[in-house]
């Protein structure tokens, strides 16, 4: 039957404790292990203990050694356990041949379908058999010949054996010997070889029976046949396939098949995760494939190619170590799996944590002169960071192997990398840890210390982020990887596996992927014309609205004119002509500082992906007009209040005489805005200090610009109070005066604000001159 795993539930009488004793070492013999004994005493009438620890053995083959009258209550409790059905078989011996008759409900009768038991082989062809059924018959002629069988004809045969000994004790020693008990034979005299209704009857010297054959018998349908005759050399021939519980001929197994709970690549739960993994590896490898091509870019070298290639790369190669974990391990993917995994670790973190430094350095010297960091020096100090690696994992290779080992319960089995030395192996796998946690605790010390330097090298604060995420997520992946629990193995496969993809794709996404995105949105904004906005080119734009001056404030009341910048030359067509200085204070403002742009007018994708970007700002009261863009190449960043940037004014002027007539150097879009249709607030929310943002009123589109301290918020607020509307992060907002040179015009009832502030109204101010430059610094600054 290829059963090897059963149990033994026996009456604990000499009967049954006999045939326990004798079964369990025949079936060491024979390589069947007995998973569970199980003795109750006679009389028991509650067997769910008994039951109970047959269950949880996980073996669907039960010996039963007891009688009828135990059998009837068992079967009842056993079904109620679900231990009576298809796939479960109980073997009884030869107390169960006359069992159905003992029953005299159908429901227990069902219970005992499928139910096999083993006696003595019965030849019913011998004269012996033959005449014992006619005399049967003729006594009981109403009654079934099947009674004629099994334990009757076994005691029938018993009762020949007691007399045909007793035959020949007086034959040898006389009747009143025998009936005076006086003398004396051994019992293998008194024992006399004969044939019976059952067969030949031999003895063995202890007394028992020598049994030549046996038959194994099936309970089905209220019936009693022959499924298998066995002989004494162990040959079983079948006479007839057995019918199990609810009329199946399929064999049970006596277990069922053992869970694999080791990652196959057989498995979808594997799969899907494979294909995740794979796909992740590659968007990587796309995202490093177009740094390389867009390394001119400024945010790009800002961030330094080198070390975004090398974080790349080790995000690829640790999503890839996953994969050395599925399927049957080998000795090499032991050590390959955990080596591999470390060293990606170490390419990322510590890039990270030499890119910080160098950060670090900068922003705390108190002299500049200091300087950086080279980016040779910060890979050699990489490349020490994984040589100390290296030498732990030499270490634990040569002294400390770990093998693939099969693991097998009663339950499943699934395979583990053990070591050879377990003090060994977890001393290098503890300075191991201890080594890359240090790492990552270095890495959010500093990145902490520069989460609010300069925002062109705000990369710090998402550095930060990255190592925060990586120790949460270590919590989960850490003791998954290190303790391995039997039934939940491939569960807890699963789970480090997502938590692992989380990790990795974070971490990839704040160091890198950002950095991409951003790159690849700014090309689809150079490449995509305005025309929403204008369908004119800068110069005639700028024109068209400042040639307005004398006559009046702007006519674009209700958006900001944004225009790509151009470069033009003395003397170009696009060269605006020169007027008469003014030293009015305040007619003119301008400086350079960070900016970041949010507020209306973005898409979902894009208020998450703004950063700040170094940009020119510009306001001129008497042309009613500000101006927000990128600064000229060359350009310092001197900031006035007062109408006298020099050095901004200078570089201006180098850079229209540097570039060539029409030359277009494709530079990012700014944007020109309305006094009358221009928001300020002082102090707005959700950014650092000493910032002033510009809020267009119509579409909610805001600028904000990080000044240098709140001096220069104040004196910047002083000027704007006259003529544009001051919006508060409480909600208010005061109306606004424009002026130009043509005199005063007021705009207090502008109704739309941005993002649903309100309006109070603030005094006009004086009027203010018209600078004599105006018109090259307005076209110079805007394009």
């Amino acid at each position: 039957m290829s059963w090897r795993s059963v149990n033994i539930l026996a009456v604990a009488d000499p009967y049954g404790q006999s045939l326990s004793a004798a079964f369990s070492t025949s079936a060491d013999q024979v390589n069947v292990s007995l998973y569970s004994l199980q003795q109750y005493l006679p009389g028991t009438t509650d067997f769910s203990v008994h039951l109970d620890t047959i269950l949880a053995s996980r073996s669907k083959i039960v010996m039963f050694f007891g009688f009828p009258w135990d059998a009837k209550l068992i079967l009842r409790q056993a079904k109620a356990k679900g231990m009576v059905g298809p796939d479960w078989v109980w073997v009884g011996t030869h107390t169960m041949y006359n069992y159905l008759d003992s029953l005299p409900l159908d429901t227990d009768r069902r219970l005992a379908d499928g139910m096999m038991f083993l006696t003595l082989r019965e030849e019913h062809s011998t004269p012996q058999y033959q005449s014992l059924r006619s005399s049967f018959l003729a006594q009981y002629p109403s009654r079934s010949e099947l009674l004629v069988s099994g334990v009757a004809l076994t005691y029938y045969d018993c009762l020949l054996a007691l007399a045909n000994g007793f035959d020949k004790m007086t034959r040898l020693y006389g009747d009143a010997a025998v009936q005076n008990h006086s003398y004396s034979a051994a019992l293998t005299d008194f024992l006399v070889p004969f044939n019976g209704t059952t067969g030949s009857l031999t003895f063995l010297p202890t007394g028992s029976r020598d049994v030549r054959e046996c038959q194994i018998m099936n309970i089905y349908n209220n019936s009693v046949r022959v499924a298998y005759i066995m002989t004494l050399s162990g040959s079983v021939d079948k006479v007839a396939d057995p019918i199990f519980y609810g009329g199946s001929t399929t064999i049970p197994v006596d277990c069922p098949p053992l869970a694999i709970v080791y990652p196959q690549w057989t498995d979808m739960g594997v799969q899907v995760l494979a294909v995740i993994r794979g796909l992740l590896i590659l968007v990587m490898l796309s995202g490093m494939f177009f740094l390389i091509i867009n390394r001119a870019e400024k945010q790009i070298r800002q961030l330094s190619l080198p070390f975004l290639l090398v974080i790349s790369l080790g995000c690829v190669l640790i999503l890839a170590s996953e994969f050395i974990l599925i399927g049957v391990p080998s000795a090499p993917a032991c050590h390959a799996s955990t080596v591999v995994f470390t060293f990606a670790y170490e390419m990322v973190f510590a890039s990270a944590i030499v890119k910080t430094y160098r950060i670090y350095r900068i922003f705390d010297n108190t002299r500049i002169s200091k300087g950086g960091l080279k980016s040779h020096v910060l890979f050699r100090n990489v490349a020490m960071v994984m040589g100390v690696q290296a030498i732990l994992f030499l270490i634990w290779i040569a002294a400390f192997p770990v093998w693939p080992t099969l693991v097998t319960t009663k339950t499943s089995f699934y395979y583990e990398c053990r070591p050879t030395n377990v003090a060994g192996h977890w001393a290098i796998l503890g300075l191991s840890f201890a080594f890359n946690g240090v790492m990552l605790l270095l890495l959010s010390y500093l990145a902490y210390k520069t989460r609010n330097v300069d925002s062109s090298y705000r990369e710090t604060s998402w550095i930060l982020h990255a190592a925060q995420n990586v120790f949460l997520c270590s919590v989960v992946i850490v003791p998954l990887s290190l303790m391995t629990i039997e039934s939940f193995a491939l569960t807890a496969y699963f789970i480090r596996s997502v938590f692992m993809l989380y990790a990795v794709a974070f971490t990839f996404m704040a160091l890198v992927g950002r950095l991409i995105l951003a790159v690849w949105i700014e090309h689809r904004i150079k490449s995509a014309r305005p025309t929403t906005l204008m369908s004119t080119g800068l110069t005639s734009a700028t024109d068209t609205h400042f040639q307005m001056g004398p006559k009046g404030p702007s006519t674009d009341r209700e958006s900001p004119m944004v225009v790509p910048r151009c470069n033009t030359t003395a003397g170009s067509p696009g060269q605006p002509m020169s007027t008469t200085a003014s030293s009015a204070p305040g007619s003119e403002i301008d400086g350079v500082y960070p900016v970041l742009r949010r507020g209306g007018g973005l898409g979902i994708f894009e208020r998450f992906t703004q950063t700040w970007h170094t940009t020119q700002v510009y306001m001129n009261v008497p042309r009613g007009l500000v101006a927000i863009g990128p600064t000229p190449p060359g350009a310092g960043v001197a900031r006035s209040v007062s109408g006298k940037s020099t050095t901004l004014r200078n570089s201006v002027r180098k850079r229209n005489v540097a570039a060539p007539a029409g030359a277009n150097h494709d530079e990012p879009m700014a944007a020109a805005i309305p006094l009358t249709s221009l928001g300020f607030d002082a102090s707005p929310a959700g950014v650092p200090p000493a910032c002033l943002e510009f809020v267009h009123l119509a579409s909610g589109a805001a600028w904000v610009v990080q000044m240098n301290g709140p001096e220069e918020v104040a004196s910047w607020t002083h000027y704007l109070k006259a003529v544009a509307s001051v919006i508060t992060s409480t909600g208010s907002r005061t109306g606004q005066t424009s002026s130009s040179s043509g005199g005063t015009n007021s705009a207090a009832g502008n109704a739309a604000v941005a993002s649903g502030r309100n309006s109070s109204q603030s005094p006009s101010p004086s009027q203010v001159h018209v600078s004599a430059n105006s018109d090259r610094i307005i076209r110079t600054v805007v394009g």
